[in-house]
């Protein structure tokens, strides 16, 4: 009986059935993976979101009893001292406590944002007028400008930034001008900083005397 053989064509059919197949098996293991690695992300998504939401309720209670566990502490500091500048309650947002050792400091309060009433505008204008007093020669047009950026610039809210207040302060009583000093005034005493979020800092000396933040965040850990 004579040998069959296969044709070029029916070679070429064949070779091709055979990629065919195997890209298809290919594609089916490569989908398969796919499948593998998404149930893999679910189960770790999902096993995370409680393990997190417990850091996150252990975090808020302890945040809750260091206030608590201060609180009195902050009342007999301001009975204590109540006759310092620096215990003023107004425009006070942090307390800083250090133990006797020196080797640990816990600051406690809220952040802030800067903020002023609707009078601070009239500081402004005080102020642009002490600008617009000032010589054309080099040095005071550069004096205007530094005063003029420091005037303008603003933080991310659209309000006049608190650091750039106190230098403004300073440069004003530097300067002696009556005009200059009563805008500055003026501003200083329409700030009226927004609380935000409260937060408290923990601190540790290390070997060589520097004080170390205990992180509270993950990110940090």
């Amino acid at each position: 009986m004579a040998k069959y053989e296969l044709s070029d064509e029916e070679v070429a059919l064949l070779e091709q059935a055979r990629a065919d197949k195997a890209k298809r098996e290919a594609e089916e293991k490569h989908a398969q993976e796919v499948k593998t690695y998404k149930d893999l992300v679910d189960e770790a998504v999902n096993d995370t979101v409680p393990e997190a939401e417990d850091v996150s309720a252990t975090l808020g209670q302890r945040k809750v009893g260091i206030f608590e566990r201060f609180h009195s502490i902050i009342a007999r500091k301001e009975d204590l001292y109540k006759g310092s500048k620096s215990m003023a309650k107004e425009g006070r947002f942090t307390d800083s406590f250090t133990n006797k050792a020196g080797t640990a400091r816990v600051t406690l309060g809220f952040n802030t944002n800067d903020a002023y009433d609707d009078t601070y505008t009239a500081g402004v204008e005080k102020v642009k007028e002490y600008i617009q007093s000032l010589a054309s020669d080099d040095k005071s047009r550069q004096l205007a400008e530094m005063v003029n950026t420091l005037l303008m610039e603003r933080s991310k809210a659209g309000q006049l930034k608190a650091q750039n207040v106190l230098r403004l302060e300073n440069m004003a009583n530097e300067s002696g001008d009556p005009t200059f000093i009563e805008g500055m005034k003026i501003i200083r005493d329409a700030y009226r900083p927004e609380r935000t979020k409260q937060f408290v800092k923990v601190e540790v000396k290390d070997a060589s005397g520097k004080f170390q933040t205990i992180s509270l965040n993950m990110t940090n850990c």
